[in-house]
């Protein structure tokens, strides 16, 4: 089975935390200081994110930036060439998310390929159907995990369903709806955690409202890893650099 992520859970005592960055915002040359910093924070991989106009799982914050990336002109080619340079300055797997128009448009084949060859180790794409037919090959014969999203609202049998194509890991939301920073860490999503555990033996990555150190060690005592997407974004926007290494640092404190 494809699992170039295995060694991400290796070490059971390991806060992991995967960060996420929108390609382009505020700029190419801030988005790779950001992917540097957070890999100096000791987060455990990166998901980049490759702008497209109508983002259906994001909250105002990342809509914001991918808009912002596409305004300054952002394509795909760009995203593939930041992943490779970063791919030969980190030394943490990073992943690219974005949505199924972009590998459609692109021809899946060419996109896979090319993710590969940028250094890529996974793809979360949340709207690729998970039995659409050549996603998921082509990514395992390119040597990328495909990475399932799961929702708490989901059916039992659907779950199951989804669960059997899972590769690498698997990225839970904590709530219904879109990503966005949060006060506390939905009960249901914790429950569903749970439910997931109950039917795999998948690692499980677990995002969508944490903005806080408390709710990072409140997802890992069930979880195999903490995602922060928004947060970090405010935080950057608000503060710079600096505020978003300090809360990541503190994040990772075992």
């Amino acid at each position: 089975m494809c699992n170039p992520l295995s060694a991400l859970f290796e070490n059971k005592a390991q806060v992991r935390i995967m960060t996420h960055v929108v390609a382009g915002f505020p700029d190419l040359d801030t988005t790779r200081q950001l992917v540097k910093t957070m890999a100096s924070c000791g987060v455990s991989c990166i998901e980049i994110q490759i702008p497209f106009s109508d983002p259906l799982a994001d909250g105002p914050t990342i809509m914001k930036a991918s808009q912002h990336a596409l305004d300054r002109g952002v394509t795909p080619k760009d995203c593939f060439a930041l992943a490779r340079e970063l791919s030969a300055e980190v030394d943490i797997p990073l992943l690219f998310m974005t949505y199924a128009n972009i590998p459609y448009a692109m021809g899946v084949e060419k996109f896979v390929r090319r993710s590969a060859e940028a250094g890529i180790r996974g793809l979360i794409i949340p709207d690729m159907a998970f039995d659409e037919e050549n996603y998921a090959p082509t990514a395992r014969k390119h040597g990328l995990c495909p990475i399932q999203v799961l929702s708490p609202t989901m059916r039992q049998d659907r779950l199951r369903k989804i669960l059997s194509h899972g590769h690498g890991f698997v990225y839970t939301t904590l709530k219904t709806g879109i990503t966005g920073a949060g006060s506390s860490i939905a009960h249901e999503g914790i429950e569903f955690i749970h439910r997931v555990k109950e039917l795999s033996n998948l690692p499980v990555a677990a995002g969508f409202g944490i903005s806080a150190p408390e709710h990072v060690r409140q997802v890992m005592e069930v979880a195999d890893m903490a995602v922060i997407g928004s947060h970090v974004i405010n935080l950057f926007s608000k503060h710079g650099m600096e505020a978003v290494s300090e809360f990541l640092k503190e994040c990772t404190k075992k």
